[in-house]
């Protein structure tokens, strides 16, 4: 097609018209407008107008690119040779300057729109055009992906006499240099700008605002939110009023009802000129009075659930409206671009009982990002094997597994025996803000009617396998250390067979992984009397729980415990590091040429093979098998052992600390006349608790021997052309591989797509919630604040380390980003085994997520380094450089402005 233009009539024509005129394409007309053209064929009360469309514009854009300013523009884009941006905003701003100094209507044009404002308003400009509002239609503007509110250029208030110079106004802002900025930045072509130009109605607005369909503030589905002002709706999309917000509940859409109104001191409004067109501010008579009244508040909030429900078949939706003389009018539509979406899988019918799920990822590993589908077939296969009360097939069980994510179903939970129970002293006392957002709901609204069947005799099973582990737990308190024998002699001969003995090519996936998760299952339940260490550290601190100073010697027993693999990778880093072998090695690709060429001594060699055979299966989000190990990347393995500061670090003075705290509270134990009983318990609990992270660290040596053989297998399928490359692997199940392992004839790049899909599609969600419901809405706890002076932030004490702590911050999303100098405060939004290099140089860490059982929580104790949790945005709110005091004891950081030291 190649149309000028396009009318949207009211409703009334729209009924009269015996059918309706094809809807044209999105290229032509562009996001906004075809979303008019949309909801005015639903017959939805839109204002007349029509839309230019693109190729109506095509003389002005041929115009434009012959100038100069746009040949000086054109040179200064990224290209693949040169991708940084050497655009500036004058460059911008000079296109815009020739389009409103050269550009006019051709006769063409202009005959197009007489024709367009006669088929719309059944007269041209030469009549009495009214008011109407001139605004653009980007075909790139208002998509579910994308969204450049605020950029581009409206006109209100315009007259027949101004309307080309609107319509020239709009069609320069495509230049706008936010516009340019914000293409570069979501991998937009900047040089081939397109644009199409709304004409519509302007209603002269007594009130007006927006409503979205979901509540933004927490994501929830059923709950819409209206803000309005009086007046046009400008001052509420332009900020410059803060406007009245209404939440209208919308979970039972026959009975909508409003639950929060605040009412805002709206000191002024923009109105409509209707004598000589523009607009003009003014104050507001009443500014405390409530823009609309209950019944306009539901009107307008069933508008935005037909909007949603008809327009866009039940994805969220954000409207903009108005009221002239009692009735509304819908002035646009737009899908909501920013929010997190749930699975469908996952989602219940408006009105239905809803259901409760929390993000185990993100609850226990700290990170995001999805799993591979190779990585979580493999988890949930383990899972569901070491752990078999935990169901991961399908939502009637406790566990479930979809798309890269892993969720306990915690409405199943609530409905087995002892359920309730498990919420409280296994979920609630495993992160103090999961504690804040479980108090902050009732969890009878998420309590199913009935009993799930993959919840039955849960709890007997659950018993079953406690009942397996009490021999090694009493074996534990009875023998400490010396109980862990044959588990260390078991694990370290399955870490020998991981690592030297390779599958045949043609070995099925499956068996691979079925062999070497047998050999697991066997070892690992061994590990069980970790228990004993528990109950050990927990009689500890009721022993000396009324001796003054106790708890912090009794915080620095625990330190850098026996049998702690991360820990251990932390003495061993810094040993190498200590090596002249790496201080005398100034760059990584030395050091590479150099172990390459055999020229280093053979004892540094055999340490540095050493270290690589037991950690070098380690890595960031290292339990996805498809994340690359340290041993593939040894040259950031160098980095970080150069960061690290081999004569002043946290390990050096740790088992000092332990060793003093031992004989102080030994002391103690002397006075109380209970040595024996203090020796026992302290033995235990030193020899025992820091295998509780060993289980986990022979799972990672279990998934890289896997790599290795996916690996292998995929270099096959793409010598044969199965694969494009070998990292798909990943992408495919164990199933799937092991299928295609046998018959050359299954297609394996569309299992790759369909498997990739629906991860790809929610791919813009960087910070997935923890706790979420069936409904969308995300369940956050209220932190209880008394009066906070500036700067001070408040979280979660982790580790109180050696007290309160000052330092630099360096903030980092990834911790090979940047280095990190001895005594910096790490802030971060996470840590996992990958950083334990960063502890081992870090002053302090502050963290947004983590709770005392994750990675951070449990290396922050064993170095002593004092560690704050639970602070959102942390990772925003703090910036490089920014002095830090860090109390670990008190769970603060306060940001010292330097102009106070």
């Amino acid at each position: 097609m190649n149309e000028k233009y396009f009318i949207f009539p009211d409703s009334k024509q729209q009924e009269a018209l015996s059918s309706p005129s094809p809807s044209p394409e999105l290229s032509e007309v562009g996001g906004k407008a075809l979303s008019l053209i949309k909801t005015s064929e639903l017959h939805f009360p839109v204002p007349p107008g029509f839309v230019l469309t693109v190729s109506f514009f095509q003389p002005w854009l041929e115009q434009i690119k012959q100038t100069k300013a746009w040949k000086s523009f054109i040179s200064r884009l990224p290209t693949n040779s040169d991708p940084e941006s050497n655009v500036t905003k004058e460059d911008c701003d000079a296109i815009k300057e020739q389009c409103k100094k050269i550009l006019k209507l051709t006769a063409d044009q202009r005959s197009y729109i007489q024709d367009a404002l006669k088929a719309t308003f059944g007269h041209d400009t030469d009549g009495d055009l009214g008011i109407v509002a001139v605004r653009s239609s980007s075909p790139e503007e208002d998509l579910a992906g994308s969204s450049f509110a605020g950029g581009y250029d409206t006109s209100l208030g315009v007259t027949s006499a101004g309307l080309q110079d609107a319509i020239v106004d709009s069609f320069a802002s495509l230049f706008d240099h936010r516009i340019y900025l914000y293409k570069i930045q979501h991998g937009m072509a900047a040089d081939t700008p397109r644009i199409a130009i709304i004409v519509q109605r302007q209603i002269s607005s007594d009130v007006s605002g927006v409503g979205f369909s979901l509540n933004p503030n927490n994501n929830c589905f059923d709950e819409i939110v209206i803000s309005s002002n009086f007046g046009l709706g400008e001052s509420v999309v332009s900020g410059i009023i803060t406007p009245d917000t209404y939440v209208v509940d919308s979970f039972d859409p026959s009975k909508m009802e409003v639950i929060s109104k605040k009412v805002a001191e709206k000191s002024s409004a923009i109105w409509l000129d209707e004598v000589s067109g523009g607009t003009h501010q003014e104050s507001n008579k009443s500014p405390t009075a409530q823009a609309l009244t209950d019944n306009q508040i539901l009107e307008v909030a069933r508008m935005v659930s037909d909007v949603e429900d008809k327009y866009f078949d039940g994805s969220p939706a954000d409207i903009e409206w108005a009221f002239h003389d009692n009735t509304l009018y819908l002035l646009q539509a737009r899908p909501v671009t920013a929010y997190v979406p749930l699975f469908p899988e996952m989602i219940t019918e408006r009105g239905t009982e809803k259901r409760l799920y929390l993000d185990v990822m993100v609850m226990t590993q700290g990170f995001s990002d999805p799993l591979s589908t190779l990585g979580l077939d493999m988890w949930k296969t383990f899972l569901a094997m070491m752990k078999p009360t935990m169901s991961t097939e399908g939502f009637d069980g406790l566990m479930f597994n979809i798309h890269g994510r892993e969720y306990m179903n915690i409405s199943n939970m609530l409905m087995m025996t002892g359920g309730s129970a498990m919420v409280n002293s296994a979920l609630r006392t495993y992160d103090k803000s999961l504690d804040r957002a479980f108090d902050s709901i009732d969890l009878k609204d998420y309590t199913p009617s009935y009993v799930p069947s993959g919840t039955k005799g849960i709890f007997g099973k659950s018993i079953k396998q406690l009942l397996t582990t009490i021999p090694n737990i009493l074996r534990g308190l009875y023998y400490g250390k010396d109980s862990m024998k044959q588990y260390v002699e078991d694990t370290n001969a399955m870490l020998e067979h991981c690592h030297i003995h390779r599958y045949p090519d043609d070995k099925p996936m499956v068996e691979v992984y079925d062999e070497l998760t047998k050999t697991y299952e066997e070892v690992v339940p061994q590990v069980g009397g970790i228990v004993s260490g528990l109950i050990s550290k927990a009689l500890l601190h009721r022993m000396f729980r009324n001796c003054e100073g106790s708890e912090d010697n009794l915080i620095n027993l625990s330190m850098d415990l026996n049998g702690n693999p991360t820990s251990e990778m932390g003495h061993f880093m810094v040993q190498l590091a200590s090596r002249r072998e790496i201080q005398e090695t100034e760059t990584s690709e030395q050091f590479l040429k150099k172990l390459s060429e055999g020229s280093f001594s053979d004892e540094f060699t055999s340490l540095y093979s050493d270290y690589l055979k037991r950690f070098g299966c380690r890595g960031t989000r290292e339990i996805d098998v498809a994340t690359p190990r340290m041993y593939e990347k040894q040259d950031e393995l160098f980095d970080a052992l150069k960061q690290i500061d081999a004569e002043k670090n946290q390990i050096i003075n740790v088992r000092e600390r332990r060793d003093k705290a031992y004989q102080e509270l030994l002391s103690m134990a002397r006075e109380m006349g209970k040595e024996k009983t203090f020796v026992h318990h302290a033995s235990v609990m030193q020899g025992v608790l820091g295998y509780r992270e060993h289980p986990k660290y022979m799972l990672v040596v279990v998934t890289d021997a896997c790599r290795r053989h996916a690996l292998q297998v995929a270099k096959d399928f793409v010598k044969k052309g199965r694969l494009e490359n070998a990292e798909q692997i990943f992408s495919l199940t164990m199933d799937q591989i092991s299928r295609a392992q046998k018959d050359d004839e299954i297609d394996l790049l569309p299992l790759v797509r369909a498997n990739l899909k629906p991860v790809e599609e929610v791919s813009h969600v960087k910070n997935w919630p923890i706790l979420i419901d069936s409904r969308g809405k995300i369940i956050r706890g209220k932190r209880e604040i008394t009066e906070v002076k500036e700067g001070l932030l408040i979280g979660d004490p982790i580790s109180p380390g050696p007290g309160i702590v000052r330092g630099r911050a360096k903030v980092l999303m990834d911790p090979y980003e940047k280095p990190l100098e001895t005594g910096e405060i790490l802030v971060a939004r996470f840590t996992e085994p990958s950083w334990t290099p960063l502890f081992i140089s870090a002053g302090g860490v502050l963290m947004e997520i983590g709770g005392p059982m994750q990675h951070g929580a449990i290396i922050a104790r064993e170095y002593g380094i004092p560690c704050v949790s639970g602070i959102d945005n942390a990772t925003k709110l703090v910036k490089d450089g920014d002095l830090l005091e860090l109390d670990g004891s008190a769970g603060t950081v306060q940001i010292i402005s330097d102009d106070a030291l």
